[in-house]
């Protein structure tokens, strides 16, 4: 798979060891849309093609339970923050197994980590990595340590891009500009922690590394997530662990492309949001959902439209007729592992399948129908 740090296409997996694969989660303070649904489903198909392949897989995939968006939409909504989790939570697993997405083998939140969290802040308190504004806490940022993830990007637009990232860039005490707060102030309608060190709440990227340091083996062989965790999440991330002692964070860094919806990329603020829910309560098949996203690569930016679902559905129903109950021969089966094997390439695949012939006769052939949905995650509907 392509590594955005070194740039190039790597091998995934070390030799008699379970694959590592770290995947940030969603914030639940709204649906799944389907810029969610492309990430996760670009990290099932990745777990899908190693195990078919015979390898063991360990996947941890984080929640986010505790953050500003949500917060915020607990005051503007007059709601319980617990209750909004809870609720999206649901809808959120609900749409995940609707689309056939395996479940990861550990999906832990925040909220149920905190002691381990709060543990890492203080070690990097008493290890002089960070310093005090007031009763917030800063992770001190070291400009030689710059994670390679954006090595080549000036300092100037690093600092642009976390400030429009929601960074307090222009803080008044801060050493540099990109230093990431690890421990902030709660407002009053929010949870916070009494600590010795002051009463707070933890920042972003020490949670997902103290997640990572406990439920899975460092180096991870995948951190993934979007495009837009490159920076700050991911470098801060990988800086973070380094200063704390735990070595290098992941081998390979994958990063899913951006799905837009009227001109720009899918955001609750700009309220173009396509929801998995949505489409499914129109009476769009999950089939048809997963066989549109598998129609872009995984690493590429692309636009949502209504034609598409559409296009999707008419190319399922294609499927369905031409595979459901029949064969292909093994050469064609080794043909779309390998398809799949380099760099994910689902969309090849599945021009591949235009092609393909299927067979009428099992022997010494291979069911269509188990192939698809064990590689792909793809079911196809029954043809009368």
């Amino acid at each position: 798979m392509f590594d955005s740090k070194s740039q190039q296409n790597n091998e995934i997996g070390r030799n008699g060891k379970k694959v590592q694969i770290y995947v940030c989660g969603i914030t639940p303070y709204d649906s799944a849309h389907l810029g969610h649904a492309f990430t996760y489903l670009t990290f099932d198909l990745v777990i899908r093609a190693l195990k078919f392949i015979g390898r063991e897989t360990n996947y941890v995939q984080n929640i986010t339970d505790i953050d500003d968006p949500l917060f915020e939409r607990a005051r503007n909504s007059g709601t319980n923050w617990q209750s909004i989790v809870d609720s999206q939570m649901d809808i959120y697993r609900t749409d995940m197994s609707a689309l056939n997405i395996l479940p990861p083998d550990h999906f832990v939140g925040v909220m149920e980590n905190m002691d381990l969290i709060i543990s890492r802040i203080g070690e990097t308190i008493s290890k002089d990595l960070s310093y005090q504004i007031g009763t917030e806490w800063y992770f001190k940022t070291d400009s030689e340590k710059l994670s390679k993830l954006v090595a080549s990007v000036p300092n100037n637009e690093l600092v642009a891009m976390a400030k429009e990232r929601g960074c307090d860039t222009d803080r008044q005490g801060k050493i540099s500009p990109l230093d990431p707060i690890i421990w902030k102030a709660s407002k009053d309608d929010e949870p916070n922690w009494k600590e010795d060190f002051g009463t707070g709440r933890p920042g972003w990227h020490i949670q997902c590394i103290s997640l990572a340091n406990k439920y899975a083996e460092l180096p991870l062989d995948i951190q993934g997530g979007g495009k837009d965790l490159i920076f700050p999440h991911h470098s801060m991330s990988e800086e973070q662990n380094a200063a704390l002692g735990f070595g290098e964070l992941a081998l390979n860094y994958c990063h899913v492309g951006m799905v837009s919806y009227q001109g720009s990329k899918m955001s609750k603020s700009k309220g173009n949001l396509v929801f998995v829910h949505q489409l499914m309560d129109e009476g769009i098949s999950p089939m048809v959902i997963r066989l549109a996203l598998m129609s872009h690569h995984w690493r590429a930016d692309w636009e949502y439209t209504k034609v598409l679902i559409d296009e999707s559905k008419e190319f399922y129903s294609e499927l369905s007729k031409k595979f459901k109950g029949k064969f292909i021969s093994q050469i064609d089966q080794d043909q779309i592992i390998e398809i799949m094997l380099n760099d994910l390439d689902a969309p090849k695949v599945l021009s591949f399948l235009k092609e393909v012939k299927p067979l009428s006769e099992s022997q010494n052939n291979v069911s269509i129908d188990l192939l698809l949905e064990a590689l792909l995650g793809l079911k196809l509907e029954d043809v009368a």
